[in-house]
């Protein structure tokens, strides 16, 4: 029976824990209401959006109804001053009182609207979900991150304990890769899980020629941090000139980038290294380079990795998150051990040497990377949320 089924009104409420775009959890987020509505064309849709900002403006005009509320996270950036969870210290309660406005603004919303279902985007956002709980209606979490391994977020709640209450608050939750699936599950065994891969539809490119002499240029995309592996990449073409070969590296993203520059003159590759700051057009940066990276320590999933090989470039990825359920080895790409930089600089070299490799990579790189495709994912989503 379909969700609507007891409910002349199919309403469906969608939660964004952010208020602007950056990342690839948010276009996620706008992904799901388009497929909702193109396989539900008679849903009425509430994006409940924490400020007013892009995400709200992008809603509105995709003709979704905006709602502005308190969306209080449970899950909290890395403390590198403390040793232990700052909430030890202080104890629970300032960090509970810091959730209850955000429940009981939802339960008004939910009293008010009456929706069929609720959906939660990414798991750092628990009140809309807690809400659903006490009024009886299905809610699904979709869990994008693994939230300690890729972001290093401490939870007021503890991590193993979060994950148990994702699942305990849902009926189900759907992850973005198989490598968070398995991580949810070695947490709670019990928990009803689907695999739901992200949207890539980013223009198709051709594999770009390297002319004889060239140097090999490498792209990076993601926020500044060592959890990204901007640091990886850095060291990996130090290693490669000390082998005498000389790669070129561009790093695109926010966040301080002088810590990259002093590593790079440090290792005495300075003038290899270009950083741009954050853009919505990565087109150019794909088109100027030969080889795609992917560093991160623990990926999710890696939206950049698809759309670097959907514009026709093989990537350089670490064997670790859900970087291997994209990337092929020796067919789109090749893997190395996370953290290991001369295993990384190995394979650049491998390239480098090796224009044909290079280039039957980047041709299988361009047709793997179409399987991520918005009917895919429309009508999987559907399914897994009873629409259908």
């Amino acid at each position: 029976m379909s969700a609507a089924g007891d409910n002349p009104v199919l309403r469906v409420v969608v939660v964004s824990n952010v208020s602007k775009f950056g990342g690839g959890g948010v276009v996620g987020f706008r992904d799901m209401l388009l497929a909702i509505r193109t396989k539900r064309p008679d849903a009425d849709l509430i994006a409940v959006i924490p400020q007013k900002g892009d995400v709200a403006r992008q809603c509105v005009e995709d003709g979704f109804e905006a709602k502005i509320a308190w969306t209080p996270w449970w899950g909290f950036g890395k403390w590198s001053r403390f040793p232990i969870d700052p909430h030890v210290l202080i104890g629970w309660l300032p960090y509970c009182a810091i959730l209850l406005p955000g429940i009981v603004q939802a339960l008004a919303l939910f009293r008010q609207r009456r929706p069929t279902m609720v959906v939660t985007n990414t798991m750092t956002v628990p009140s809309h979900a807690i809400a659903a709980k006490i009024l009886g209606i299905p809610h699904h979490w979709m869990v994008r991150e693994f939230g300690r391994d890729d972001h290093q977020l401490w939870f007021l709640f503890g991590y193993r304990r979060t994950v148990r209450l994702v699942g305990r608050l849902s009926d189900s939750v759907i992850c973005n890769s198989h490598a968070v699936e398995q991580a949810m599950l070695a947490l709670d065994p019990t928990m009803k899980t689907r695999v739901l891969y992200p949207v890539v539809d980013t223009d198709l490119g051709t594999p770009p020629q390297r002319q004889p002499g060239e140097r090999m240029r490498t792209v990076l995309v993601g926020y500044f941090s060592e959890a990204k592996g901007q640091n990886l990449a850095i060291e990996a073409i130090a290693i490669a000139r000390s082998a005498g070969v000389d790669i070129e590296l561009t790093l695109v993203g926010t966040g301080s980038h002088h810590p990259l520059h002093n590593l790079a003159q440090r290792l005495g590759v300075d003038d290899l290294l270009k950083i741009q700051g954050p853009t919505r057009d990565l087109g150019p940066y794909w088109a100027d380079a030969h080889v795609g990276l992917m560093c991160s320590q623990s990926e999710a999933f890696g939206r950049v990795t698809v759309e670097a090989m959907r514009a026709g470039l093989p990537v350089c990825g670490t064997n670790s998150g859900g970087t291997p359920e994209i990337i092929e080895p020796g067919v789109a790409g090749l893997l190395s051990p996370a953290g290991d930089a001369r295993a990384f600089a190995a394979n650049l070299m491998a390239l480098e040497a090796d224009e044909d490799l290079r280039r039957r990579l980047a041709h299988n790189a361009l047709k793997s990377a179409q399987r991520f495709q918005r009917d895919r994912h429309d009508d999987e989503l559907a399914t897994f949320l009873g629409l259908d």
